[in-house]
């Protein structure tokens, strides 16, 4: 029997300034902290390490490349933080919070396609 895949607990930031990356990286020291620069990329490498929240900068909303990286969030069950609507002081409580909820909606099986008319 071939042994199930467990990535190790992740966050994504996409297109984040680095003083963010240093402060999520201080504030969930349990976390894998995957810095990527633009969208593209992080689709690509969503689908292999399965990050649980993935925080979208300004960068990547000005250049309305959220689009491709929300619908792979989506797909990996994946929850998303729009760093440019949460106040930064509120911040660590919003991820945390997304944070609990992708660990939940992970553990809820899925659910066959539906088909769409």
């Amino acid at each position: 029997m071939t042994p199930m895949f467990h990535p190790a607990a992740s966050l994504m930031l996409v297109g984040c300034e680095s003083d963010l990356v240093e402060d999520c990286t201080r504030a969930f020291p349990e976390l894998l902290v995957l810095r990527v620069a633009h969208a593209s990329a992080a689709s690509e490498r969503m689908l292999v390490t399965r990050p649980l929240v993935v925080l979208l900068g300004q960068d990547v909303l000005d250049a309305r490349d959220d689009g491709l990286v929300v619908e792979c969030a989506r797909d990996i069950r994946a929850e998303i933080v729009r760093v440019s609507s949460v106040p930064r002081e509120e911040l660590y409580a919003w991820v945390r919070e997304a944070l609990l909820l992708a660990e939940s909606s992970r553990e809820e099986p899925t659910l066959p396609p539906t088909p769409r008319l």
